[in-house]
């Protein structure tokens, strides 16, 4: 650990005996070049993060897209090939995107990263080049703790849905929200690259293991995935893969029911809401910091802020 000492961040919670997120500083003046220090020391670097999840690197010299970029490559994963969505993000190299678009005053809700693909990214990384004057924290919280709580506090629901799955509706932008600064902003048409309803939900199943896409007259499709197990374990966690209240405010852009086709009891909701605020973890950003999360693991969440904010991220397999 020459090139890291231990931070503290006051909103951190501990699982265990573990502190979540873990904030590494730089051990001295001459250690800020963060890629330099991840070369020498990537063993520690990824036994640490498998023990605590997601780790905050703050203090270090990243004052740019390049360097944030060396730093992905400095922990030699592969770059996650990445398919066309329903959100915007903009390619600025080949590991490089911007993260989700939307208007900086729209709450993005908790969610693992693209956990519904056929190939689930492992890692994902922010950085942040300008953080909100007000608002505009990334919000995280343990998944395998949300399992548990969930076990404690709905038992009957987690063993129905142990038994026979859940399906899961995500729609897609309708015309009208199509090139808005809206969180889904993109028709089905420019994100399965077909305006042909059949060819489409080929690709749609294809591409994104739907099970079925359903088109509506306001120009949006609802891509209907399942019956699945919304519990998957990865590397001796369990996450919740499902984001039960879809990714954004308007609960009508997200359905869920059980996989026997009978309705979620309407308390569910409510405490899973619950259960993400109370174990979630608020990272207020500074300006360079890099937040690398275990993606089979970690749900995140974007706050409502104040424009500017700008971050950056990394898929990594």
């Amino acid at each position: 650990m020459g090139g890291f000492i231990e931070g503290s961040l006051a909103e951190a919670k501990l699982i265990g005996d573990e502190v979540f997120p873990k904030t590494l500083l730089p051990a001295a003046a001459s250690k800020v070049d963060l890629a330099k220090s991840v070369v020498a020391e990537r063993e520690f670097l990824v036994a640490t993060l498998r023990r605590h999840r997601a780790l905050l690197f703050r203090g270090f010299k990243v004052t740019s897209m390049e360097d944030f970029e060396r730093v992905v490559e400095a922990f030699d994963w592969e770059p996650y090939q990445m398919i066309l969505g329903t959100t915007t993000r903009s390619k600025l190299s080949e590991r490089i995107y911007t993260a989700n678009e939307a208007s900086t005053d729209l709450f993005i809700n908790f969610h693992h990263e693209l956990p519904l693909r056929p190939k689930v990214p492992s890692k994902i990384f922010f950085y942040c080049i300008q953080p909100s004057p007000e608002g505009g924290e990334t919000s995280i919280v343990a998944s395998d703790v949300i399992v548990e709580k969930m076990e404690e506090r709905m038992p009957d629901f987690m063993a129905k849905v142990k038994e026979v799955g859940l399906i899961h509706g995500n729609k897609t932008a309708t015309d009208a929200e199509v090139g808005t600064q809206s969180i889904f902003n993109r028709s089905w048409k420019a994100s399965l690259g077909s305006d042909d309803e059949v060819e489409a939900e080929k690709r749609a199943k294809e591409t994104l293991s739907c099970s079925a896409v359903n088109f509506f007259s306001d120009g949006s499709a609802e891509l209907v995935f399942g019956p699945l197990n919304p519990v998957v374990e990865r590397e001796g966690k369990r996450a919740w893969i499902i984001p039960i209240h879809g990714y954004t405010d308007d609960k009508d852009m997200a359905s869920n029911k059980f996989g026997d086709g009978n309705a979620f009891p309407s308390e569910v909701f409510g405490i899973y809401e619950q259960l993400l605020e109370e174990n979630c973890v608020d990272i207020k950003w500074q300006k360079g910091d890099v937040l690398l999360l275990d993606n089979y693991v970690v749900q995140h969440a974007r706050r409502p802020g104040k424009p500017p904010r700008r971050l950056l991220t990394s898929i990594c397999n």
